[in-house]
């Protein structure tokens, strides 16, 4: 499967990028220390700072692999606000994406526009057929955001993930190349 690795992309409002082992404080203080944001990421909150910058060094870490996919989603100003991230299966030829924004930052777009962004360079950097994406039913924001970003619901499933709170049923949303490519 062919594969280009993370590099930057840039939208109206937002700028995706590598991140940086001294994005691990910001990362702690803008979304992985708040409960509400974690509240359905299969990850625990972080209690310290320590607990992003282990996250943070295995993303760096796996720059080192081209098919390695995490982006910082940062405002035009530079603040990073969130994360986003491809986990690419290569017998399948299909990609999961995962992403988290800052509270602060909710309601306003940002995550549906990181989202199509990273849709349009998967399909046009890699030959990745499917991207999917899931949300805990109770989670219908994500389901929004999905939506936004061109994505189709396609299906419900029971116990999909587990979180904190145990079992969530959620809603399965995807996009193949040929719905992107119309």
């Amino acid at each position: 499967m062919k594969h280009s690795g993370t590099k930057t992309i840039k939208t109206d409002r937002l700028t995706l990028r590598r991140f940086i082992i001294d994005d691990a404080e910001t990362m702690f203080q803008n979304w992985a220390s708040d409960e509400e944001v974690t509240r359905y990421m299969r990850w625990e909150t972080h209690k310290d700072v320590e607990a992003s910058r282990t996250i943070m060094q295995q993303w760096v870490d796996g720059y080192n692999d081209e098919s390695s996919y995490h982006w910082g989603i940062c405002l035009k100003d530079g603040e990073l606000i969130g994360s986003i991230g491809a986990f690419v299966t290569d017998i399948d030829y299909s990609a999961s994406m995962g992403y988290c924004l800052g509270r602060k930052w909710w309601g306003k777009g940002y995550t549906s526009e990181a989202l199509a962004a990273v849709i349009d360079y998967l399909f046009t950097s890699t030959d990745i057929e499917r991207i999917e994406a899931y949300h805990a039913v109770d989670n219908a924001a994500s389901g929004k955001v999905m939506l936004n970003a061109g994505m189709v619901h396609e299906g419900f499933a029971r116990h999909k993930f587990r979180n904190r709170d145990g079992f969530h049923d959620s809603d399965l949303y995807g996009i193949i190349r040929e719905m992107w490519e119309l």
